[in-house]
C-alpha cells in the first residue's frame, strides 16, 4: 500500500509546544501503558516479567534522553563546550 505523502505534513514542519519533548512524550506514554496494561495484571506477572518490564522502561528512558539531547542540539540549546 502506498500513501500519498502530500496529504501528511513532514516531520520537519510539525510544530509542537515548547514544553513537549521526547522525554515528556515517553513519560506520558509509559504512564498510560502502566495504568492501562501493566498495573491491572500485576498479580499475573512473574518476577522475570517484572524485570523485563523494568529493563524496557529504562531503555525507553535512555532513548528519550538521547532524543531530547538531539532536539536540544537542533534548537541550538547546548553548552558551548559540548562540541569540543
Amino acid at each position: 500500500m502506498r500513501f500519498n505523502t502530500d496529504q501528511f505534513a513532514s516531520d520537519n514542519n510539525f510544530d509542537t509546544p515548547e514544553n513537549v519533548d521526547a522525554e515528556y512524550v515517553t513519560e506520558q506514554s509509559m504512564s498510560a501503558l502502566w495504568d492501562l496494561v501493566i498495573a491491572p495484571m500485576q498479580d499475573q506477572l512473574t518476577d522475570e516479567d517484572k524485570t523485563l518490564i523494568a529493563v524496557i522502561g529504562m531503555t525507553f528512558k535512555l532513548v528519550a534522553h538521547k532524543a531530547k539531547c538531539y532536539e536540544d542540539i537542533q534548537k541550538g540549546n547546548h553548552d558551548k563546550n559540548s562540541l569540543n
